[in-house]
């Protein structure tokens, strides 16, 4: 059973690894295979495809793990949920919901994704009141839970919320929150940041006057009804798929693999789901920035369980 499983995504940087390289003409070859066999996505070839991050495999069966979190049981219910869900529509006070972020060459999916969905749902919760950019750099500092670049637990990151609170950031050199997110496309003299519980110079808060925690942290059930309904009814969620070759080359429509051999697995963050051309798909926001896919969205095909993306699905509730 899926529950009685953790899922460890280890994402680490194609930039930072040469033997992830590809061609233009390998991808060239990969984009003709994948519209032979495919027409509910479009394919592209990307320009130094080499900045999008790349994921090993990690599946590490673990009782003790799994239930760090718990399992969301007592669901409010939803008595008709509509054909097409767009958490953008329906909380656009809470700009957060169009952004996306970028991991840069750090392995850092599990972490990235799970501080925007916080920033989401800190918004959403107050009823789009309070603006709060939630971010990674304390996960890659002081989690000990978290193993920094080469991935981490994504319930875990939820739990940490709770326990040790997180503190604001900007994007990558951006001077701005507590500090800024500390990689770039290109780990070039980029350390990992150091648990100095300290906010960048110039930021006017103390470290512990910014930091925000999270009232509750839990799983939500293995099943499309439950997943839509908590993304309905609370904002985004995160999960975790296999990621196969054919994914890097997404550009558009619903993405089903279809070619390609394994690279790993990825954690991302869902918010919302549709329909499109009769194929029914969940609306996801990528850590890989806005060149990628359709500035950064991409989507997935929906109740499945394609690729293990219905398995392992996280959320949380903010305190105030």
């Amino acid at each position: 059973m899926a529950f009685t499983k953790i899922l460890l995504v280890v994402c680490l940087a194609i930039g930072t690894i040469s033997g992830f390289s590809i061609s233009d003409q390998m991808q060239n070859a990969l984009v003709s295979a994948i519209r032979s066999r495919t027409r509910t996505w479009v394919a592209q070839v990307y320009d130094q495809r080499e900045k999008f991050g790349v994921m090993n495999l990690g599946l590490r069966p673990n009782e003790s793990v799994a239930n760090a979190v718990p399992l969301l049981e007592n669901q409010r219910s939803v008595r008709s949920l509509p054909e097409s869900f767009d958490s953008r529509q329906k909380w656009p006070n809470c700009p957060s919901l169009n952004q996306i972020r970028d991991q840069g060459c750090c392995g850092s999916c599990y972490v990235v994704s799970t501080a925007a969905a916080i920033t989401d749902r800190y918004c959403i919760h107050s009823g789009g009141q309070k603006q709060f950019t939630f971010g990674a750099t304390d996960y890659l500092a002081c989690c000990t839970d978290c193993f920094k670049c080469d991935g981490g637990y994504v319930g875990k990151t939820w739990q940490y919320w709770v326990d040790s609170g997180l503190t604001s950031e900007g994007p990558y050199k951006s001077g701005q929150g507590c500090n800024s997110y500390p990689f770039g496309s290109y780990c070039v003299n980029d350390p990992l940041p150091t648990c100095s519980r300290k906010c960048q110079a110039g930021y006017p808060l103390a470290y512990s006057q910014d930091l925000k925690y999270g009232a509750s942290a839990y799983r939500v059930m293995w099943n499309e009804n439950a997943i839509m309904t908590e993304i309905y009814q609370n904002g985004p969620v995160v999960v975790q798929f296999e990621v196969f070759a054919d994914f890097y080359q997404y550009k558009s429509g619903v993405y089903r693999h279809v070619t390609g051999a394994t690279e790993g697995w990825h954690a991302v963050r869902v918010i919302g789901w549709g329909v499109e051309n009769g194929v029914k798909y969940w609306l996801v926001a990528n850590s890989w920035g806005v060149r990628w896919g359709d500035k950064g969205f991409f989507k997935f095909v929906r109740g499945e369980n394609h690729l293990g993306i219905e398995d392992f699905v996280y959320a949380g509730l903010p305190k105030y």
